[in-house]
């Protein structure tokens, strides 16, 4: 429990990191984040259009069959 407790009181404990962060860092950061919410918006909504459009057209094809036997 002790070990558990120093290690997260160590990574808690903030740290200099003389580190230099651009401006093409920041942007490549936004885009690097809307490229990912880009690709989870047609990752979700690729299959649901699919559907949609499978079971539309087995309708179509229903109502041109039952006309056609008319």
């Amino acid at each position: 429990m002790k070990e558990t407790l120093l290690t997260i009181f160590i990574l808690i404990l903030p740290v200099n990191a003389y580190a230099y962060f651009d401006p093409g860092t920041g942007s490549y950061i936004i885009q690097i984040i809307l490229a990912f919410l880009a690709s989870c918006y047609f990752f979700i909504t690729n299959p649901f259009k699919f559907l949609k459009k499978y079971f539309k057209k087995d309708k179509k094809n229903n109502e041109n069959e039952k006309k056609e036997k008319k």
